[in-house]
């Protein structure tokens, strides 16, 4: 009787799936940022990004330009801590977001920024006015 109880609990014990250690989780996380735009907007062609953390222990830990693909940046191998995420678009479209947030493995790490429609510029046709120019009334010409 004792050989079939052992052979019994061998077979239920090698049915039952054992994990010797649970997944330790990882030290670092990409983070993705996307720039959405209104239909008629060009895309933007350099950004410069710059994560600085919020406890002052690492100023620019990211401070990068990009080039996004297809609106879209990945940064590899952040690590997980609290953030001011900088995001500044470079060349025709001036825009700059700021933000405080978590980059940790237990959130999404896609942050999404709208990027507004640029104003036209065409050279030759902005005008300045011309204003009178009283020398009189300079500061540095009066006395004290």
């Amino acid at each position: 009787m004792r050989p079939v109880l052992v052979l019994l609990t061998g077979w239920l014990l090698s049915s039952v799936s054992l994990h010797a250690q649970r997944k330790l989780p990882t030290d670092s996380v990409d983070v993705t940022i996307r720039l959405t735009h209104t239909a008629s907007a060009p895309y933007t062609d350099s950004v410069l990004v710059i994560f600085d953390r919020y406890d002052h222990s690492g100023a620019g830990i990211i401070k990068k330009v990009y080039h996004p693909v297809n609106n879209e940046i990945v940064i590899p191998k952040v690590p997980p801590a609290r953030y001011y995420i900088e995001v500044s678009c470079l060349g025709t479209q001036r825009e700059q977001f700021n933000e405080l947030t978590f980059v940790n493995n237990r959130r999404s790490n896609v942050f999404t920024y709208r990027v507004k429609r640029p104003g036209t510029f065409t050279p030759g046709l902005a005008t300045i006015p011309v204003e009178p120019v009283d020398f009189s009334k300079l500061r540095i010409l009066k006395g004290k």
